[in-house]
C-alpha cells in the first residue's frame, strides 16, 4: 500500500459540459422568459406578478438576441459557481482531504474510526462517533474506491 494520494475530482470533460450545458440554458431561457411570463401573467392564479410584468417590459425593450446573450453571461457565472462548489477528494493512506471551494478539511488516519459513503453523502466520524465531515457528492463510487484501495474503515 503505497501512500500516494488518489485524487478524485471533476474532469475535464465534466466541467466543459457544466458550462456548455448552463450557458445555453441560460441563454435560452433568459430569451424566452418574456414570453413565458406573458404566457404566465394570462393565468389568474400565478404570483409574483410584479417581477413576471417586469420580465414583459425588458423583453420588450430588448431583442431576443440580446436577452440571450445576457442569460448566456448568467450562464457562465453559473457554470463557474457549479464547478468551483464541486469537492475535490484526496484519499491516501496517511490521510483524507476533502477541498470544497475555498474550504479545505484534513483529517489524519489517527482521527478517523470511519470515513465512508452513506446515500450520496461522505461521511468522516472519529472515534468517539461524532461526525467530523458530512458533504454530499456526486463521484461517490471513486470515492469509495478509493477508501477501500487505501485501507480506510467504512461503517
Amino acid at each position: 500500500m503505497t501512500d500516494e494520494a488518489i485524487v478524485i475530482e471533476m474532469n475535464r470533460t465534466d466541467q466543459i459540459a457544466v458550462f456548455v450545458a448552463t450557458v445555453i440554458g441560460g441563454g435560452a431561457f433568459v430569451a424566452f422568459l418574456p414570453d413565458l411570463a406573458g404566457w404566465l401573467l394570462q393565468l389568474p392564479w400565478v404570483p409574483w406578478e410584479e417581477p413576471l410584468r417586469l420580465a414583459l417590459t425588458i423583453g420588450q425593450k430588448l431583442s431576443p438576441w440580446a436577452l440571450a446573450i445576457i442569460g448566456s453571461l448568467l450562464g457562465i457565472g453559473g457554470g463557474f459557481l457549479i464547478v468551483h462548489d464541486e469537492p475535490t477528494v484526496s484519499v491516501s493512506a496517511s490521510e483524507l482531504v476533502v477541498q470544497k471551494g475555498d474550504k479545505r478539511h484534513r483529517f489524519a488516519r489517527s482521527q478517523v474510526r470511519t470515513a465512508m459513503i452513506a446515500g450520496k453523502h461522505l461521511t468522516v466520524r472519529d472515534h468517539d462517533d461524532v461526525e467530523l465531515l458530512y458533504i454530499k457528492l456526486d463521484q461517490r463510487r471513486e470515492v469509495a474506491a478509493a477508501l477501500r484501495e487505501k485501507g480506510w474503515t467504512a461503517g
